[in-house]
C-alpha cells in the first residue's frame, strides 16, 4: 500500500495516508511532504482507506466474540481500539476502525463506502474529515496545543490574531492587510497555539487560491468575495487583478510567531475600543465553542466508554487555559466594531500604531 505524507502545520501536525488526493479542514490542498517531515511532527495521524475491515482481530479471533456494543460502535474494555459498523445501500456497510487514540500516532481505517458517501456531518454520522479534526483536536489539547478559529498576520514587529463569528470578515481583513499593506500571512481560518506562539495552518480555504491559481481563476475568487460582501465591490482589489503567484510565497509567509495583538471583530456601528482580558477571553471562547467540539464527538465519547484512561472531561478546561494564556500574553486587545467588512482592516492597522484610543 503506497503511502503519502501531508503536513498541516510544520513540526506539529501531519497525516500519513494511502489517499493521494487527501484533503480536510486542516489542509484543503496540502502539498506532498516527506516521511521525515511527517516523523518530525509532534502529532501524527495515520489514515488508510480499504475495501472492507477484517471481521477478526488477529486473523483468527472474531471481533464479535470479544466486543461489546455501544450504539453503532463496538469496543473491548481496556483495549485501545474501537470499531463502527452500520448497514448501508444494497447490502454494503459503513465501517471504521480507530486504534491508538491513547498515543500520539492514532490509526484510522475506513472502508471506501464510508469515505466516499459520508461527506458531511448529519445525525450521528460524521465525515472522515470531521472525525480527523476531532482526533487531532483531542491529541493537541492533550499535548498542550489548541486549534484556534482565527485569521492572523504579522505587520512589522506586531503579530495580530483576529477573532470573530463566522462570515464577519476575518479572512477578508487579513487578506487586505497582506495585499494592500505588505503584511505577512499567518492564517486565514485556522491556526494552532500553545498559549504563547501562533502556528500557521496555511493550507485552508483561501491561501491555496492565492498561491496556486492563475489570473482568470483569481478573478472568480474576487467575484465570490464580492457576492459575500456586496458593499466591498472589490475596491481594494481592482488594482491587484494582475497579482501573481509570489503574493504568498515564503517571503510573505510566516510559520510561527509570538502574538502581540488580539483583535475581535463585531458587525455593528462603533469604531475601535480597547478590551480587557476577561472580556476578550469570554468572546474568544464563545467563537471556539462554535467551531471546535471534540469533547462531544460520538467516536471519542464511545472510545472513552471502553477506555476510561482517555480522559475527556478536562479537554474544555485545557482549551480554555491555553486560549486564555494566549490572550494574557498579548500586549494589547481591541474590539473592532464596523458594519462594513471592508473597513475592519484600516481600524486594525490603526490599533497597531498604539495611538490613544
Amino acid at each position: 500500500m503506497e503511502k503519502y505524507y501531508f503536513v498541516a502545520s510544520k513540526g506539529l501536525l501531519a497525516v500519513c495516508t494511502n489517499d493521494r488526493r487527501f484533503k480536510w479542514s486542516y489542509g484543503t490542498d496540502m502539498p506532498y511532504a516527506t516521511q521525515k517531515e511527517y516523523k518530525d511532527c509532534i502529532i501524527r495521524i495515520q489514515l488508510d482507506i480499504v475495501d472492507n475491515i477484517s471481521p477478526s482481530i488477529d486473523g483468527e479471533t472474531k471481533w464479535s466474540d470479544l466486543s461489546e456494543k455501544y450504539h453503532y460502535f463496538s469496543g473491548i474494555t481496556g483495549k485501545d481500539i474501537l470499531r463502527y459498523r452500520r448497514d448501508f445501500l444494497f447490502g454494503s456497510e459503513l465501517q471504521i476502525e480507530i486504534k491508538g487514540l491513547l498515543t500520539d500516532e492514532p490509526h484510522l481505517i475506513v472502508n471506501r463506502h464510508y469515505y466516499k458517501y459520508i461527506t458531511h456531518k448529519f445525525m450521528n454520522l460524521h465525515s472522515i474529515g470531521y472525525i480527523l479534526e476531532d482526533i487531532a483536536g483531542l491529541i493537541m489539547l492533550r499535548k498542550g496545543f489548541a486549534p484556534v478559529y482565527c485569521s492572523s498576520f504579522k505587520y512589522g514587529s506586531d503579530a495580530v490574531v483576529i477573532f470573530a463569528a463566522p462570515n464577519t470578515g476575518k479572512t477578508l481583513s487579513t487578506l487586505v492587510c497582506c495585499m494592500e499593506h505588505n503584511a505577512r500571512f499567518i492564517a486565514e481560518d485556522l491556526a494552532l497555539t500553545d498559549g504563547k506562539m501562533i502556528y500557521s495552518v496555511p493550507w485552508t480555504n483561501s491561501f491555496r487560491y492565492y498561491s496556486k491559481v492563475g489570473q482568470s481563476q483569481l478573478s472568480k475568487i474576487f467575484n465570490y468575495v464580492s457576492r459575500i460582501f456586496p458593499s466591498l465591490d472589490l475596491i481594494f482589489f481592482r488594482k491587484k487583478r494582475n497579482i501573481n503567484n509570489k503574493l504568498f510565497s515564503k517571503i510573505n509567509f510566516i510559520e510561527s510567531t509570538r502574538v502581540t495583538h488580539i483583535e475581535i471583530l463585531e458587525k455593528c456601528n462603533g469604531g475601535l475600543f480597547r478590551s480587557n482580558i476577561k472580556e476578550a477571553s469570554h468572546k474568544v471562547m464563545n467563537f471556539q465553542k462554535y467551531r471546535f467540539n471534540c469533547q462531544s464527538s460520538p467516536l471519542i465519547i464511545a472510545y472513552n466508554y471502553f477506555n476510561p484512561d482517555l480522559t475527556i472531561d478536562n479537554i474544555y478546561e485545557n482549551e480554555k487555559n491555553i486560549i486564555c494564556q494566549l490572550i494574557k500574553n498579548a500586549q494589547d486587545h481591541f474590539i473592532v466594531k464596523e458594519n462594513n467588512a471592508a473597513s475592519y482592516s484600516n481600524l486594525i492597522l490603526k490599533s497597531l500604531k498604539k495611538e490613544k484610543i
